[in-house]
């Protein structure tokens, strides 16, 4: 008797536990996308219940619980004795699409920082950096290519190359040659590789971009190691659907179309 009270108590509990676990999921049944100006849209995709659930409604529940920050701000740098680079995402911009749906307005981007020591020797300057933007092609062809092979990419410096994060470069081509802000990434011994930037026109580097205030701390180089440009490659080839918005938005077509099915009598065929 004592042992059929315990199992009756158990499986009492379990019931409970079940009933709660099911009421969770439906209030985790709406998914919240975060544009760069803090425009916020929502839409109800349908209920999921199991234990795996889409990584969307997977992310606002670790990020709805209390306490827990609301923005993240990836980012890894590597050191030498002259200078650092840092590399950071600048997450692609949503918009709303249609009466429920959601699409990508602007693609985001690989930064790349290149920060100067400070004159005193101890610390960077990172008030003095120089950021070098990557289109998601370009992010591809630097996987393509190195480390087998050499790579210069330029930029002219009247595009809103530093638009990271919503900011819309300073530098603005006025009049004469056009100053390029160019990077190169060169491949050294024992696997190590040299990224560096400058301003250059027509060939001739060290050059100061027009509406420039002062003297630009360019040219600007590091020598990685090849652990560290194992771990640079790494992070470009996951982050290429992140800053497209691939990820998201297949999360919520692949939603969109297990609704269908469901409704549809869960049968394809």
């Amino acid at each position: 008797m004592m042992i059929s009270t315990k199992i009756g108590s158990a499986l009492s509990s379990a019931s409970r536990h079940s009933s709660r676990s099911f009421a969770s999921l439906a209030s985790l049944n709406r998914y919240c996308y975060r544009s760069s100006d803090e425009q916020m849209m929502t839409m109800t995709p349908p209920t999921t219940v199991g234990p795996h659930l889409p990584l969307c409604q997977q992310q606002k529940r670790y990020l709805s619980m209390a306490g827990m920050p609301r923005r993240g701000y990836p980012q890894y740098t590597m050191f030498s004795s002259d200078s650092a680079l840092s590399m950071k995402a600048a997450m692609p911009v949503f918009k709303k699409a249609g009466m429920d749906g959601v699409a990508v307005e602007r693609r985001g981007k690989m930064m790349l920082e290149f920060v100067p020591r400070n004159a005193s020797g101890s610390g960077f300057a990172w008030n003095d950096k120089t950021i070098f933007s990557l289109t998601v092609e370009e992010v591809g062809l630097l996987l393509s290519q190195l480390p087998g092979n050499a790579v210069e990419l330029s930029h002219p410096t009247f595009s809103s190359d530093d638009g990271a994060f919503g900011q819309e470069s300073q530098v603005t081509q006025v009049s004469g040659d056009i100053v390029e802000k160019v990077l190169t990434v060169d491949p050294g011994d024992g696997a190590t590789m040299t990224f560096k930037v400058d301003y250059v026109t027509n060939g001739v580097g060290g050059q100061t971009p027009p509406g420039f205030d002062g003297i630009p701390s360019t040219p600007l180089e590091i020598t990685i190691q090849a652990g560290e440009f194992e771990v640079l490659r790494s992070i470009f080839q996951t982050s290429i659907p992140y800053i497209l918005g691939w990820n998201t938005t297949m999360d919520i077509a692949s939603a969109a179309a297990i609704s269908r099915g469901l409704s549809d009598g869960g049968s394809m065929y």
